[in-house]
């Protein structure tokens, strides 16, 4: 055999197995929920109890109107137990899930919905739905008064808690709701004054862009974190940032501190939050931050990782003693200790990542790519067959070796890495 035809035939054997991994031996079943058409919004987010997980589609509207289908299929054959349609959340007309993996709180199985207002027109309720009877429990209209509601839904036992914005007058209140009922209270309320004077000296327009999930302190005290940001009055390209960390138990501020407001960094975006082991994760425009999850400290740290607008934050997340920061095309390791940076891999799609058995798993193009978050390495890149659509932006979901993603037209369940 000459040197060129083995080369050739090395090539070959190469490209064989490339392919070969994003072939359907990955896929243990696939169910087709959505026909002919396209789903048109990306989903809830895959809620899983027991051996039910909750699929969606989202057909193109007919008269304004999105007929959403709310699927309970078998963990294990992905069959068909239970589905809930427009009419099972009357009044409510439409049902919209458009990137809400972070939009919805469970806890065992009743799944806790809201939808996601940004104007006045808009509906605006709140659904609490259980996934083993495969019913509403109840649903409730949101109160008037606020121009954005519904960015988030974060929960702890028996309470969801969301936002709710009126930017028009700059207040902002969080809503405790009691998951078995669906009554709610206002457990928080923000105005211009109780904000950092950085924030409302030189912005408008406050928006609670995001908040982390609820945690405790050593009183065993429930606290939140939230991403505050204000608009910049004069240029209206910048976003600033006040990270708020409030004690839902006691109903007062612990501390708030600006974020990344100098005018020399290039704060395109709003600010993105996540707490792990007592710190707070901060990722702003082109700089990654640490904090203190508990006093109002200095930063532990803090990288700007550059000026290009693709390194502006997307996400933020941690794993163990690694700090996780998304940017538009690029992931970013920080050991969450000391700061030290560990790596930089080329990584689109991380908004919607998620970490399931200590594998980060998100939409890689229109892959599903899993990597491993201690080196940022690519591990396994699964497609859809060639004569099916990509997979959704909706945030991966996963349950005993098991990882739940849709296309645009199916359901799919995954092996998990190493499985």
């Amino acid at each position: 055999m000459t040197k060129g035809i083995a080369l050739i035939f090395i090539l070959i054997l190469l490209t064989s197995c490339c392919k070969e991994e994003n072939l359907d031996k990955n896929v243990i079943w696939s169910k087709n929920i959505c026909g002919n058409q396209l789903i048109e919004y990306d989903g809830i987010g895959y809620p899983v109890y027991d051996h039910t997980v909750v699929f969606h589609s989202t057909p193109l509207p007919i008269n304004n109107h999105y007929q959403t289908i709310l699927y309970g299929l078998d963990t294990e054959t992905g069959a068909e137990k239970w589905r809930l349609t427009n009419k099972d959340f009357f009044p409510k007309q439409n049902l919209q899930f458009s990137n809400s993996g972070c939009r919805y709180y469970q806890n065992k199985n009743i799944v806790i919905a809201c939808d996601y207002v940004t104007n006045v027109e808009e509906e605006r309720y709140i659904y609490a739905i259980d996934i083993n009877a495969g019913k509403v429990l109840w649903i409730k209209e949101l109160p008037q008064g606020y121009n954005e509601i519904g960015r988030l839904v974060r929960g702890e036992d028996k309470y969801a808690y969301i936002d709710a914005t009126n930017s028009t007058t700059s207040h902002f209140s969080l809503l405790k709701i009691d998951i078995e009922t669906g009554e709610y209270t206002s457990s928080l309320d923000l105005t211009n004054n109780e904000l950092s004077t950085s924030i409302t000296d030189r912005g408008t327009v406050i928006s609670v862009s995001e908040f982390s999930d609820i945690y405790q302190n050593k009183d065993g005290d429930d606290l939140i974190a939230l991403s505050i940001n204000s608009l910049e009055k004069l240029r209206r390209d910048r976003w600033f940032m006040t990270l708020y960390v409030y004690n839902l138990t006691k109903k007062e501020k612990v501390y708030s501190v600006p974020v990344a407001c100098e005018d020399s960094l290039l704060d395109t975006f709003f600010g993105r939050i996540f707490y792990h082991n007592g710190k707070i994760i901060v990722g702003k425009g082109a700089e990654v931050l640490c904090y203190d999850a508990f006093e109002n400290k200095e930063a532990y740290w803090q990288h700007f990782i550059g000026r290009d607008g693709n390194d502006n934050m997307m996400q933020v997340l941690a794993h163990d003693d690694v700090a996780l920061a998304f940017a538009i095309d690029t992931l970013y390791g920080y050991n969450i200790n000391t700061g030290q940076k560990l790596y930089s891999v080329p990584a689109p799609g991380g908004d919607i990542a998620s970490i399931l058995d200590g594998i980060i798993y998100q939409r890689y193009k229109s892959d599903l790519g899993m990597r491993d978050p201690n080196t940022g390495t690519l591990l396994r890149r699964v497609a859809t067959a060639k004569n099916e659509q990509a997979f959704s932006n909706a945030r991966i979901n996963g349950h005993d070796g098991k990882i739940f993603v849709h296309s645009y037209t199916h359901a799919f369940c995954i092996k998990a890495w190493g499985k």
